[in-house]
């Protein structure tokens, strides 16, 4: 990777003042409120990440959410920043395709899995259904977001992440030992 906002182990600090939607008519209307919801932000922080990193948008048709000159997929996570949401509960958080959580196509499967104590099978499906499609992973702290602490990101090999997942549940992994990985930080 050659781009500087896109190393490993990075952690990459950006602050947001506030997001507005510029009317053709003239006013600007404040729609900060839209950055707190992870439906209406999703697209947005991964447009931005991707204009930070120097990746693209996947067109392409695979799994990664963004991709490289090399076509070396990135897949984009959201957690919940330590700094709005402290307390232990929110530690550990989803990181597996969206396809392995409730009700989804792997969910229950993966559930069941867990409930007999095979975490190989479990952890299996969850390689089958996106670890292995991705060659990294990039975290945001945009789970919760509000743009009072700076927006954060970094990137993780996969290799690395998997290496990390809870022992319970291989869907997830632990915030606090990903930003233990971090090596330094970069002010965008």
């Amino acid at each position: 990777m050659t781009d500087p906002y896109c190393v490993p182990f990075t952690l990459y600090e950006l602050d947001i003042d506030s997001l507005t939607l510029n009317l053709s008519s003239g006013p600007s209307l404040d729609v900060s409120a839209t950055l707190s919801n992870g439906r209406a932000s999703y697209i947005l922080f991964q447009h931005l990440v991707a204009r930070l990193s120097g990746l693209r948008e996947n067109s392409e048709g695979g799994s990664s959410d963004l991709i490289d000159d090399e076509g070396r997929g990135y897949e984009v996570k959201s957690y919940r920043d330590p700094e709005l949401w402290p307390r232990p509960a929110f530690d550990l958080f989803h990181t597996s395709a969206s396809s392995t959580f409730g009700p989804n196509n792997h969910g229950p499967r993966i559930k069941q899995l867990l409930d007999l104590g095979d975490y190989a099978q479990a952890l299996e499906m969850c390689r089958l259904s996106g670890f292995d499609k991705n060659d990294f992973y990039i975290y945001t702290n945009t789970s919760g977001y509000a743009a009072s602490i700076p927006f954060r990101y970094f990137v993780i090999p996969t290799e690395t992440v998997l290496a990390s997942l809870s022992k319970i549940d291989p869907r997830k992994i632990s915030r606090t030992a990903l930003l233990d990985m971090l090596a330094s930080t970069v002010r965008l």
